[in-house]
Formats: C-alpha cells, structure tokens, sequence
C-alpha cells in the first residue's frame, strides 16, 4: 500500500511539473509573438498626443484634447536629395530658407491628417508630416530656419506663432528639398500656377506630389492661414523620425505640451 501511495504521489507531482513547464513556455512563446507583432507599431509617448492621434485613422476615434475626428490622407513619397527641407507658402518660395536640420535623405511618405466635417461644413488639412522612420516620437522640438532662436513647444495660443509666415499667397503649402525648390522657382509664373493654384480648384484634392525633372515637392492647400509652426519629432536616439507642419487650426494649451 506504501509503494502504491508513493507510486501515485510521484505521478502526480510529475504531472504537475508538466503543466508548470507547460505554463512557462506558453506564456514566453506568448511574450516572444507579442513583442514581435507589436515592436514596429509606434508608441505614442511625446507630447502634445494629437501630433501623432490625429494619423491614427481611425474612423471611430476622437482625440479627447481638441475633440476633433481624423482621416490619413496618404500622397505619396518626397525625395530628399541633400536633406535640406524648405516649407513655406508657395509665393514665397524665392526667399524662404531651409530649415537647420539636416533631415535623412531618401524617399519619405507624406501624409495629411484631415478633420472630419459635421454636416455643412468644409473639410481641412489639420497637419502635414514627413515620416522618416516609423520609430515613436521621444521629443517634439520647434524646427528653425537660420535666424530663429531656440525655444521649447508650449502653448499655441500665445507662441510665436509663425516659424515661417506667407501673405496669403496662393494659399498652397510647398514642402520641397533644397535642391528641388532651387530647381522649380526657376520656371515660369504659369506653371506655378498650374502646380498650386488649378490641381485644387479642378480636382478639390487637399494635396498631392508634383513630379519634374528627377525631382518632386509637396503641395498642399491652406484653409484659414498661411500661418505654421514645423515641429521635428526626434526618436530616441536624437534622430528626426517626423516633420509635421500645424497650421494652428487648434488652439493647443500649455498643458498639453
């Protein structure tokens, strides 16, 4: 009776350790396919969120800090030829330097954040962005030209308001590499307009890449100002993962910052 107790003692602690090891590998194997299927999602974790919530399309999110539902609007790839990026109103393009940063060279997706309208009312570009890589935004900095002096993002309301500023031009964004703004600003007045004034009127599109000679930019319509902030999104590594331009269509407070 002894030896059968034992017996049946001994089956059951190996049965046990079974589902112990059983459990532990489970749960590892479980640890490993999550890490795996989640390391490339980025992670919101810089603030203001609403710079990266609103390029969650996602038809049934609102961002609780501007109450304002978004859509992506994917236009395609810039070519960064030096990294030298400029961004103005179209008009301006002759004079606006580029940014100090020198950004990744290569081909980059861009991509709008448009607010969804109520009923009657008109759609807009809340933000442009330039992705470099698909790592989360550690930081959030002013992007500057020469000239422009160093300052932490807080605020919209009371901010300078205009890292570049244009007159209501053509009411057209231009984001463009060096090398391609030299090149288009070159070509005559007619063309401009057929790049930044008719796409929009004949297609209603917010947006598009325009293509010449070996070399693109970025065209994107205003709605109520010519008027933004640039802000690069480093990673944390101290390399820019995002440039995303705000236009200031919502009044973000200090505390959001």
């Amino acid at each position: 009776m002894w030896f059968i107790l034992k017996q049946l003692k001994f089956a059951l602690f190996s049965i046990t350790m079974k589902k112990i090891i059983f459990f532990i590998l489970f749960i590892a194997g479980s640890s490993i396919v999550l890490a795996n299927s989640t390391d490339t999602i980025p992670k919101i974790t810089a603030r203001p969120l609403v710079f990266e919530n609103a390029f969650r399309n996602d038809p049934k999110f609102e961002d609780p800090t501007v109450f304002a539902s978004f859509y992506t609007v994917d236009l395609g790839k810039i070519k960064i030829e030096t990294g030298r990026l400029i961004a103005c109103d179209a008009s301006d393009m002759h004079k606006y330097p580029a940014f100090n940063e020198i950004f990744p060279r290569g081909e980059f997706p861009v991509q709008l954040s448009v607010v969804k309208a109520e009923a009657g009312e008109a759609e807009y570009v809340a933000y442009t962005r330039i992705v470099f890589s698909q790592k989360p935004v550690r930081k959030w900095s002013y992007a500057l030209k020469p000239g422009d002096y160093f300052r932490e993002p807080w605020d919209s309301t009371t901010r300078i308001r205009c890292i570049f500023m244009g007159e209501m031009g053509m009411q057209t964004t231009v984001i463009a590499d060096s090398v391609s703004s030299n090149a288009f600003i070159k070509k005559p007045h007619t063309e401009w307009g057929a790049v930044f004034v008719e796409p929009f009127k004949r297609t209603g599109k917010k947006g598009f890449i325009h293509s010449f000679n070996d070399h693109n930019l970025v065209s994107v319509a205003t709605f109520f100002n010519p008027c933004y902030a640039a802000y690069i999104g480093y990673d944390d590594q101290g390399k820019p993962c995002r440039l995303l331009l705000d236009p200031g269509n919502f009044q973000i407070q200090k505390s959001l910052f």
